[in-house]
């Protein structure tokens, strides 16, 4: 490795006080900077010495004022007391959080920037005044007065919070930084604790306003030495902004900050940026880079991954090939990740979308989401709490799906399965949670028993354990809190505070620091220098990140009282990643440049600083290169579609099988429709996933449609229908539906979507029965043949590609055959909407094209066969249930509504040529020439 920042550093400390290195105090803008700055001493010395103390910034304030950092949460809700107390009319808990973070937000700025609170707060009060002076105080007197009264109330509301937090030894930063920074004294009261001389600053760069006074006192007491990682290109620049916080300090500390390094265009460095299509092909083409590298253990050392997108964390891990023994993840593991969170997640939203039936304007019963509660049978970790005192779980769930309905009641599900064997399943259904004390209880035992469990001692098991013992440490302590602070929290606040504390957890990778391959994120970073890194997901809102510049104080008022804004933050992050490539030989910029996804795909600004400022610099050692790379999986020319277009005597011998088997009207129409879908799922046998919605969707209500009107017209086959009979099916119709139901398993329709499914079907039928009632009335004479009947009829064919013998069985059912005055029809109920064109057709050479026409065909086919007729003549067509007409809907061709035996024979030669063209070799099963997007493909 290059002669390195902090290498550089701990040589300077040690001439200066190799005997008396112990005597200092070192402070780091990170805690895993002091790590590296230890190693490098190591390297420098010939036998033992003791080591300084070592603090990251934050640290060094809090031990300094004897505080303890304020979390979130129980600085909301010391604020929310306060509050409370401070205005008229305040907002309830729940609406007040949703603003609170950005006013606390506000504070801690201030404190950080040693602003005047009170001066700020009576300015913005003044403002608000300003602003709403035109506005028609008669019509919003009420509001205008609680909205200034608010403003005139937030510098009371600060100075309250300031003193709460104080009264129990706790502060936020900002406060923190304020405290010294008003009081120096603390500074040397603390060193001479400490039993300490001086404090020596490293890689600092953006300080805070009260930073700087806290750092300028200690200057002038010549108690303090400050290393600064300061590159003359950026600080001299007046137009670098990375540079910007330097170019302060060199004017009010010229003699601490005179030099400044050259090391960013004068240190040799490559630097290779790289567009990639979506996030897993920039993680591929990392695990591509080490593979190829072949990094030895002492360059993994010095190789790092930076992430600004936490998120990409697992990806990357589960991608670095194995080659690589050790690694070490600086980041920490995001909790949120965890699929354990999935099961709290789930009963939460079995809560929140839970209903409730009111009896006497009290609640009596709740009703739960069926999908919510599937998703909590379904969870495995719920599974796993269950384990074998519920071992009908899968029974549990079938009898659900087939129950079909969108609410149901613990009464319900027991009714529809008798359970037994799980009180903690009866406690999370009948239960009324509805505050946080309930569901923390509920949580506790979740915990409590997945932690019980006998598992495996196995990496996945410890690190499960790990986060387990962290969501309880946290629910405790909020429980704690809850209780000591005495407020009630409703099940829509505790959703917004569990995630919270679920986002802000992160499980530390145990392992040896300084040792393999470094994973971390950008301010992890800082003063850490390496000979290889690799940057991913460089784009703007990660590189810089997006910063949520939501404030009570306005940008300009900001400027006025020396607070940071945004500007400043981005600076900062400048910074920071100019320090991380400067001294690097090898710079990897990774990007997401996939403009179809809904985040940001333009590459960080940064990218384009390098691209159009530096490249073009003449006095450089600085190679840069750009490329972008297809996705990855593209690269081979779709391996994956081979097995497509293989037709080989396997294939062959498949599909004859399922010839021979038969082939139906619906199946035919799906190798027209899709040839790849009718591969996966005619000849390898791989359907889609079965749908196990709740919900009574429309193909189970056309079954229950087509059952009923069989069971209906069964008892008066080949008779001829009478008004009497038609009265008869009539009177029948709820009972016969009732059978329809029962049959397709769907025992509950007495409410929700499947009572209104029943009423649905049963208006249908009416109308569809009164509509042939009248044309019986009218004297028109109707015999029904054939119900739901199935048909098949071999066909044979020379295969012009083998020369052999293809025998096909074509097959179908049905619906209805019947005379209609004397003429032979064939009727195809549906209950969605056909066009005329579907069923017209001139000579049958669109017939692919014409799924609806084909079938009908088809079924004139097999009926043609069936009854061995010579002059066969027949009219097929499709009644569509859901109008009023009834109207029948014949299929034409050749502008003639019967079907003889010459159209036929035309539709028997087209068949033939669909089914020869499966045998064509030179024909895939791949879907081309696609006219419109494919369900299956798409």
């Amino acid at each position: 490795m290059r002669n390195s920042f902090l290498s550089k550093i701990s040589k300077i400390l040690l001439s200066k006080n190799k005997n008396d290195l112990s005597d200092l105090i070192i402070v780091f803008p990170s805690r895993r900077a002091s790590l590296f700055f230890a190693d490098q001493v190591s390297k420098e010395i010939s036998s033992p010495i003791w080591l300084p103390p070592f603090y990251s910034i934050d640290d060094f304030i809090f031990s300094v004022t004897k505080l303890k950092p304020v979390s979130k949460l129980e600085l909301f809700f010391e604020f929310y007391s306060i509050y409370i107390n401070s205005v008229d009319s305040p907002h309830d808990v729940e609406k007040c959080h949703r603003w609170a973070e950005m006013l606390l937000n506000d504070f801690d700025e201030i404190d950080r920037s040693l602003a005047s609170a009170s001066e700020i707060f009576n300015y913005l009060s003044d403002v608000k005044r300003i602003e709403n002076w035109h506005l028609e105080l008669e019509k919003n007197h009420e509001e205008i007065e609680y909205y200034l009264h608010f403003y005139s109330s937030l510098n009371s509301i600060y100075n309250l919070l300031r003193q709460t937090l104080l009264s129990k030894n706790t502060a936020y930063t900002g406060l923190a930084q304020r405290l010294i920074a008003e009081d120096l004294g603390l500074l040397k009261s603390w060193l001479k604790e400490k039993d300490k001389k001086r404090i020596v600053f490293i890689g600092l760069d953006a300080l805070t306003m009260s930073q700087e006074v806290i750092i300028d006192h200690l200057i002038k007491e010549e108690i303090c030495d400050i290393f600064w990682d300061s590159d003359e290109y950026f600080v001299s620049n007046l137009e670098q902004e990375s540079g910007k916080f330097l170019r302060k300090y060199r004017k009010k500390w010229p003699d601490v900050l005179s030099q400044h390094n050259n090391d960013f265009l004068s240190l040799k460095k490559n630097i290779k940026i790289i567009g990639a299509t979506k996030n897993i092909s920039q993680v591929k083409l990392l695990a591509n880079f080490l593979n190829e590298k072949s990094f030895s253990t002492e360059e993994l050392k010095k190789t790092a991954i930076i992430l600004p997108d936490e998120d990409l964390l697992l990806a990357v891990l589960e991608s670095i090939p194995e080659t690589v023994a050790n690694i070490n993840v600086t980041m920490g593991y995001k909790l949120s990740n965890h699929p354990v969170i999935s099961m709290f997640n789930d009963v939460l939203n079995l809560y929140l979308n839970a209903r409730y039936i009111y009896r006497d304007q009290k609640k009596s019963q709740k009703n739960y989401n069926a999908k919510d509660i599937l998703k909590i049978l379904r969870n495995p970790y719920f599974k796993l709490i269950l384990g074998s005192k519920f071992a009908d779980l899968d029974q549990l769930i079938k009898s659900l799906n087939k129950a079909s309905l969108n609410y149901l009641s613990y009464h319900d599900l027991s009714q529809i399965f008798p359970m037994s064997g799980s009180s903690l399943f009866d406690k999370i259904l009948i239960g009324f949670f509805e505050n946080h004390n309930d569901i923390l209880s509920l949580f506790q035992e979740l915990l409590s028993r997945l932690l019980n469990l006998d598992r495996d001692i196995s990496s996945e098991d410890i690190f499960l354990e790990e986060c387990l013992y962290a969501i309880q440490e946290h629910l405790y302590i909020l429980g704690q809190f809850l209780a000591k602070v005495n407020y009630n929290i409703e099940l829509k606040l505790f959703v917004r505070f569990f995630n919270q504390i679920i986002n802000s957890i992160k499980i530390n990778f145990s392992g040896e620091p300084l040792n393999g391959l470094q994973i971390m994120g950008m301010l992890e970073s800082r003063t850490i220098d390496f000979d290889n890194v690799f940057i991913l997901s460089a784009n703007e809102n990660n590189l810089p990140p997006s910063i949520n510049h939501n404030s009570f104080v306005p940008f300009d008022i900001k400027l006025k009282f020396g607070i940071r804004t945004s500007l400043d933050l981005d600076a900062i992050y400048a910074s920071n990643f100019f320090n991380l490539i400067k001294r690097a030989p090898n710079t990897y910029i990774i990007y997401n440049q996939d403009y179809s996804s809904y985040s940001s795909s333009e590459r960080s600004r940064f990218i384009n600083q390098l691209v159009y400022e530096i490249k073009p610099l003449l006095t450089t050692n600085i190679i840069i290169e750009e490329e972008t790379t297809m996705n990855a999986f593209s690269l081979v020319e779709n391996n994956h579609n081979t097995i497509l277009k293989q037709k080989d005597n396997y294939l062959f011998q498949k599909l004859t099988d399922l010839l021979h088997f038969g082939l139906s009207a619906s199946a035919l129409n799906l190798y027209n429709l899709c040839p790849r879908q009718f591969y996966y799922e005619k000849i390898i046998g791989i359907s889609e996933i079965e749908d196990l919605s709740v919900n009574m969707n429309s193909a189970t209500i056309g079954l229950i449609t087509h059952r009923a009107l069989e069971l209906l017209y069964r008892p008066y086959l080949n008779i001829l229908l009478s008004i009497h009979d038609m009265n008869n099916i009539y009177n029948k119709i709820d009972t016969e539906i009732y059978n329809a139901f029962k049959q397709n398993n769907i025992d509950n329709f007495s409410k929700g979507k499947n009572l209104l499914a029943f009423e649905a079907i049963k208006r249908i039928i009416k109308n569809f029965i009164k509509s042939e009632l009248d044309l019986v009335r009218n004297g028109n004479k109707i015999i029904i043949k054939f119900l739901e009947q199935s048909f098949s009829s071999p066909i044979k064919f020379i295969n012009k590609f083998s020369n052999k013998l293809i025998s096909v069985n074509l097959k179908g059912n049905i619906d209805r055959v019947d005379t209609f005055n004397g003429n032979h029809r064939i009727i195809d109920y549906k209950t969605g909407f056909v066009s005329n064109s579907e069923l017209k057709s001139e000579n049958l050479m669109d017939l692919s094209l014409k799924p609806k026409l084909l079938q009908l065909l088809m079924y004139s086919w097999l009926l043609k066969n069936h009854n061995n007729a010579q002059n066969f003549l027949v009219k097929a067509g499709i009644i569509n249930l859901r109008t009023k007409a009834f109207q029948i809907q014949n299929a034409e061709v050749n502008n003639s509504l019967t079907i003889n035996n010459s159209v036929l024979k035309i539709f028997e030669s087209e068949v033939i040529n669909m089914i020869s063209q499966m045998f064509d070799p030179k024909v895939s099963f791949e879907h081309l020439d696609k006219d419109r997007p494919c369900y299956f493909c798409d």
